[in-house]
């Protein structure tokens, strides 16, 4: 022990002695490690606030964990003389209240139980689920069922360990995105001071103490800006948190946590450039000293067309910098890039968050009706309900052997289609598909459409025999491009030839489909198109008729509904909606009603303020881009100090130095616009393919996001870009001039001559 606490007293007395004496050299460090540490600081600090948030949403909003629905009197009496119960210790949970119903078909008592659970909910549940349900089961009539419902109460513990992976995600993210940040920043240092470093190494110096001297250098940094970091991050937490009202907490563990963060992030940064130091041959360091290995120098020297030295064939040259210069564009642009994501994230999540999904499902199946235009008429003059979806009137083509084919100048480009290919039916549609769902909707279920961007008549359906409304896209993105007018043709299964191996998927099975199976085809014309709509396989709309037609004699029948409502509701106007729609249900009898608890769910989330946590840390990421360019610029052009005063010597004046700074800094300027723009694009695509077609296949849940980028986004990123690119050139020109030492005067001065 007490060698190590000497250890470990002698490195920080070192490295304290080596960041502040040399206190210029190390202040983009000291910036980089307050933005890294301000990272876990933000997640760290909105983590604990988001449990809070989570916890008095739904003890403000519930005040019970289960309720059971439309139980008989002998259900009803069991769960109110709690016969399940024999002991004491047998009691796992009390009613809050209960309510008594009539069902208008079959003039019976319903009764409503609302149950908190008592000791530990999870596992009272679990006792309640395997004892007192198949019990109340037992006590029903034939061809009577009864509801369980949970709420957000009963397993807030679950939601808060979605908090937590959350929390753990995006940190992971952001120690990636500071790992890579702090080594760029190390690498440019070293890449700077190789000749220091070969000097250092020519004395002894190994991996070892390579690495514990810039470890503990920035760990000293980064202690110094421990407190500052989380101050900054808990203030901005605050504000950010402030609207909702809420209690804000702070936790001490969070100043422990940021100092592990910003020490993993250090041994992380500064380990792999050490380590390749420390292979390379101490001599080969010594040389470099000029610009290292990342400036070539012109095989030859020729007049080229007699042009002015030197700023001509300074520019003539540039091509000796392309490694550096590359260096600088990629790890620098990065960030902007990153930023305009982090936006785009934002906008990403706020639009998932306030997508409008249905508040309650009602199930018609125990009953003897579908739903039609008068239910609608009913649903729609309930106060609040904006939109009434029906959901099984609908059929995947691959399900019935069927499949769509389209003209080729109908596809896309770059959409890799099955070619139709049949002898059995020859036709100039030449690309085939079976990733299409047919739906069939009445003239009243058509409205649902309207909230939706669309060309055409969306009653055309109904108005024009043999039309259709058609999406344009499979798994979110684009890929047929109709107009009003265009034909399709529908492939509906009559017989087959052979059985297909049920093995087969995707384009494969499609294939033997078309050629083992006989199909009959049936021309339609496209009446309007919908552009936006959420899709998995492409969906195309038909009237009742036409989709007997296409889907082997199926009905159109809707026995499954989604309600939506204002999303701007208070829980008292859902509540009351609940009960409006549970007296509707009890017209048609066993109507089951159920409460998703959506715009509580939306509202929790809301409250936990990811979309302005989001920008946040976007605008910390794009603060690290003027580091590295500044950094790295005014190291580099130190290092071409002695070369200008060269240049100086043989004639060049203080204007023709300055053109070469100028005309570096406009080349770095233009670069950096159209690498901006590149990887901008680039970065803001990939984050949109991920969330539109990756992320919907493990959630099964399609949501429709649009791929743009955000212009302001793109304005700040192009500025930042183009404005460190040419200032960061141009001010270690005006340190030059202020600080030269010229064969011409001396040092005396900084004339303009």
């Amino acid at each position: 022990m007490e060698a190590l606490f000497e250890y470990l007293t002698r490195s920080v007395k070192i490295a304290v002695k080596s960041v502040f004496f040399n206190f210029k050299q190390y202040l983009c460090f000291f910036a980089a490690l307050f933005i890294i540490q301000s990272f876990y600081g933000l997640m760290a600090v909105s983590y604990a606030n988001n449990n809070d948030v989570e916890y008095q949403h739904v003890m403000a909003e519930y005040d019970y964990h289960m309720a059971l629905r439309d139980l008989n009197e002998d259900q009803a009496n069991y769960i109110f003389n709690d016969s399940g119960a024999v002991f004491k210790n047998d009691l796992i949970f009390k009613i809050v209240r209960y309510e008594e119903n009539l069902n208008y078909m079959s003039a019976e008592k319903r009764f409503d139980f609302f149950l908190f659970f008592l000791k530990d909910k999870d596992v009272s549940e679990a006792r309640f689920r395997e004892n007192y349900i198949p019990d109340l089961k037992s006590l029903g009539k034939s061809g009577e069922s009864f509801m369980i419902a949970v709420t957000p109460l009963l397993h807030f513990e679950e939601n808060t360990a979605k908090n937590l992976v959350t929390f753990i995600f995006i940190t992971i993210v952001l120690l990636a995105v500071s790992i890579f940040l702090l080594t760029a920043l190390y690498n440019i240092r070293v890449n700077q001071y190789k000749f220091t470093y070969g000097v250092y190494m020519t004395f002894g110096a190994d991996f070892k103490k390579l690495f514990g001297t810039a470890f503990w250098e920035l760990f000293v940094i980064s202690f110094v800006t421990l407190i500052p970091s989380v101050l900054f991050s808990t203030l901005a937490v605050y504000l950010i948190y402030l609207p909702s009202g809420f209690a804000f907490r702070f936790s001490w563990l969070v100043i422990l946590g940021v100092l592990l963060f910003g020490t993993v992030v250090v041994l992380a940064s500064v380990w792999m450039p050490m380590r390749l130091m420390s292979i390379r041959q101490p001599m080969t360091l010594i040389v470099t000293e000029d610009n290292s290995n990342l400036v070539t120098s012109p095989m030859r020297s020729i007049n080229l067309l007699g042009k002015k030295f030197p700023t001509q064939y300074e520019f003539y040259s540039i091509w000796r910098f392309r490694k550096y210069s590359a260096q600088l564009l990629t790890t620098a642009i990065v960030f902007c890039a990153l930023f305009i994501c982090g936006l785009y994230l934002s906008e990403i999540y706020d639009t998932g968050l306030h997508y409008p999904r249905p508040q309650f499902t009602v199930n018609l199946t125990e009953t003897e009706f579908t739903y039609d235009d008068e239910m609608s008429e009913e649903l729609y003059a309930i106060d609040g309900i904006t939109e009434v979806r029906a959901m099984n009137n609908s059929i995947e083509a691959i399900e019935i052997g069927s499949h769509m084919l389209t003209h080729v100048d109908n596809v896309m480009p770059f959409k890799n289609l099955v070619v139709y290919e049949s002898e059995r039916h020859p036709v100039e549609y030449q690309r085939v598909s079976n990733e299409v769902v047919y739906y069939g909707m009445t003239e009243e279920q058509l409205r649902t459409l309207e909230k939706y961007k669309y060309t055409g008549d969306l009653n055309c359906i109904y108005t024009t025999p043999g039309t259709v409304i058609i999406g344009d896209s499979i798994s979110n993105i684009k890929t047929y491009k109709f107009e009003v007018g265009d034909t399709i043709q529908i492939g509906v299964k009559t017989g087959q030839i052979r059985e297909v191996d049920s093995n087969l998927t995707g384009r494969n099975l499609l294939k033997d489909q078309i050629e083992y199976f006989k199909h009959e085809y049936y021309t339609f014309t496209v009446g309007a198109i919908i552009e936006n709509i959420p899709s998995g396989s492409m969906p195309i709309f038909f009237n009742t008729d036409d989709y007997r037609i296409v889907s082997g004699g199926r009905r159109a029948d809707a026995t499954t509904l989604q309600i939506h409502v204002d999303q701007s509701l208070s829980s008292e106007d859902t509540a009351r909606i609940e009960a409006e729609l549970r007296e509707w249900g009890r017209l048609y009898g066993e109507t089951h009603i159920s409460n998703t608890h959506r715009l509580s769910l939306d509202t929790i989330e809301a409250d936990k303020h990811y979309t302005e946590l989001y920008i946040c840390i976007a605008l910390l990421i794009l603060c690290i881009s003027p580091l590295v360019w500044f950094f790295s610029q005014t190291l580099y052009y130190f290092k071409r100090e002695k070369e200008f005063n060269i240049l100086q010597s043989l004639g060049a004046s203080v204007k023709d130095i300055r053109q070469i700074y100028l005309q570096g800094g406009t080349v770095m300027a233009v670069l950096s616009l159209i690498v901006a723009i590149a990887l901008s694009y680039l970065s803001s695509y990939g984050l949109f393919y991920v969330f539109n077609v990756i992320m919907p296949y493990f959630e099964k849940e399609y949501v429709r996001y649009e791929f743009y980028m955000p212009w302001y986004a793109i304005l700040t990123s192009i500025v930042v870009s183009v404005g460190c690119g040419f200032f960061s050139t141009y001010l270690p020109f005006r340190s030059y001039i202020k600080s030269r030492y010229t064969l011409e005067n001396g040092g005396a001065g900084d004339g303009e001559e």
